[in-house]
């Protein structure tokens, strides 16, 4: 069996070898692509050379490139390149380059395998997955840690690696139509990779996400992982409309209000990625966060609420130093790696308009995620209009399935009531897809969704409720409907004594978490 392979060698460490071949010492530089090919066992194209099929020996005789695999199959390797550049100073205007080369040869090809250096290669890797649509073959980004000529260098067997994920026909691999890093012994999905050493081989890793393949004596895909490939009647093209006016920033003890407003509100800028606390905390500022709320509101910038910390994920809500995020409109990045969410946010802006923008950027585009966040908003109501029971629906993005849920939280935000006085409780119940229920209803129903008790404060407060189990139960496939209506017991009244009241509130919203 034949199969074609496509190399697209971009620079980086991989590719420097000796300025002068006979002095192991003197300067490196990129060599061609073909001088890399001389290091790897088994590539060919000399014709005098001994081959086990008289089909090999006639593409050497024709002075075909191809590698011989022990089993008798060949891959045939078709060779493009840009201009090499050290992976430092790669730009979004490489990624396009890099994409319209593979979109340009992809009906000739199986396979394609891109060398590239490690400092950038985890950015490259994500941002080709966003921007290849409707890919069913694989991409296979490589490099080294040291170039192809060290006497120790890693980059021959990450090469070889390489073409044989990328080769999949020829080696009787399972096909993974992804983007996907090989390295050391790591099979990596594009958007799940991030660089975390310098001096080991094993140079990525995948925080958040299991390996899509282990390299040892054998080559193993573990296919459970793999995305499916899109339906055959589906055609491979290339966004390349990435927005470059990003900004990447990590909060810090001492991180003024000042400094916030320099950088947020930059007419410049269209997206933020902000690099909180712990699962997405800020500090309890409201200088610091009236700024990111003028940013999300009155610049329509996009904030991404992004974890410092490599390994989980982003839960805002679930401390009181993220819930002044999710009422100023902050997205949540969930589990994506740093990497992942700069390009997904440059790709997100470039491609979607308006709100459309909010639903791609919290839901699960290539496996960049563990989950998708449906964020559901059903508007609010003023305090110089208070009213009994308040009804509204919203649609989830298309891509919400109900079967996938894992867990959902009910936030009614600067919540306030009228009638009620000191001592009272005040009783909050949510009807989901139940748009006739009444005071009266009781909170025994199965489309009650929540009901919280507290004690009645002057002050507007947010309210959250975890409606998980209920939400699961009686959510349906089409819009989602909420009611909500608040009551008051005085402190000296009988458990059944609840009176009507009227409320007001900022906002009130469902988040919803599903399996990506």
């Amino acid at each position: 069996m034949i199969t074609k392979v496509f190399v697209l060698y971009t620079g980086g460490t991989i590719g420097m070898a000796p300025k002068d071949p006979k002095d192991p010492f003197s300067p490196l530089e990129p060599k061609p692509l073909e001088d890399l090919l001389k290091y790897i066992p088994g590539a060919i194209r000399d014709p005098e050379a001994k081959f086990q099929t008289e089909e090999a020996a006639e593409l050497a005789k024709n002075g075909t490139s191809f590698l011989e695999l022990p089993n008798g199959n060949l891959i045939i390797f078709g060779y493009g390149g840009i201009k090499p550049v050290d992976s430092s100073d790669i730009i979004p205007s490489n990624w396009r380059e890099m994409a319209r080369k593979i979109h340009d040869v992809y009906d000739e090809y199986d396979g394609f395998v891109i060398l590239h250096g490690t400092d950038t290669m985890a950015f490259t890797s994500s941002a080709l997955s966003f921007m290849f649509e409707n890919l069913a073959k694989p991409v296979v980004i490589t490099g080294s840690q040291l170039p192809i000529a060290s006497t120790r260098t890693d980059a021959v067997l990450n090469f070889v690696n390489a073409l044989n994920v990328a080769g999949y026909r020829a080696t009787d691999l399972p096909l993974i139509p992804e983007v996907v890093i090989v390295f050391a012994d790591r099979i990596i999905r594009g958007c799940r990779a991030s660089k975390v050493s310098t001096a080991d081989w094993a140079g990525f890793n995948s925080p958040n996400f299991p390996l899509l393949g282990q390299i040892g004596e054998h080559i193993v895909i573990y296919t459970n992982y793999v995305l499916p490939p899109p339906a055959s009647n589906k055609k491979f093209f290339v966004k390349e409309d990435l927005d470059e006016s990003v900004f990447d920033i990590s909060i810090f003890p001492g991180f003024t209000p000042e400094k916030m407003a320099k950088i947020f509100r930059d007419k410049d800028t269209n997206g933020i990625i902000m690099r909180t606390f712990g699962t997405g905390n800020v500090p309890n500022n409201l200088k610091f966060l009236d700024i990111i709320e003028a940013a999300v509101h009155e610049d329509e910038k996009l904030v991404v609420n992004l974890s410092q910390c490599t390994v989980g994920t982003v839960e805002m809500g679930l401390y009181e130093a993220s819930n002044g995020l999710l009422e100023r409109g902050v997205l949540s990045g969930l589990d994506m790696t740093p990497e992942a969410a700069l390009t997904k946010l440059m790709w997100t802006l470039g491609t979607q308009f308006g709100d459309g923008r909010i639903a791609q950027m919290q839901i699960s585009q290539r496996g960049e995620q563990t989950e998708n966040l449906f964020d559901l908003r059903f508007g609010g109501v003023s305090p110089d209009k208070p009213i009994d029971v308040y009804t509204n629906a919203t649609s989830p993005d298309g891509r919400f399935n109900r079967d996938r849920i894992s867990r959902a939280m009910l936030r009614i935000t600067q919540l306030g009531v009228v009638g009620a006085s000191d001592g009272d409780t005040i009783r909050v119940r949510a009807y989901m897809n139940m748009p006739s229920a009444k005071h009266a209803t009781s909170p025994d129903e199965e489309r009650c969704v929540a009901e919280m008790k507290f004690s009645y404060e002057a002050e507007p407060k947010t309210r959250m409720k975890n409606i998980t189990y209920n939400t699961q139960n009686v959510i349906g496939s089409g819009d989602v409907v909420l009611t909500i209506m608040a009551d008051r017991q005085a402190k000296d009244a009988v458990s059944s004594d609840w009176t009507p009241v009227k409320m007001h509130f900022k906002g009130l919203y469902a988040a919803i978490y599903a399996k990506a």
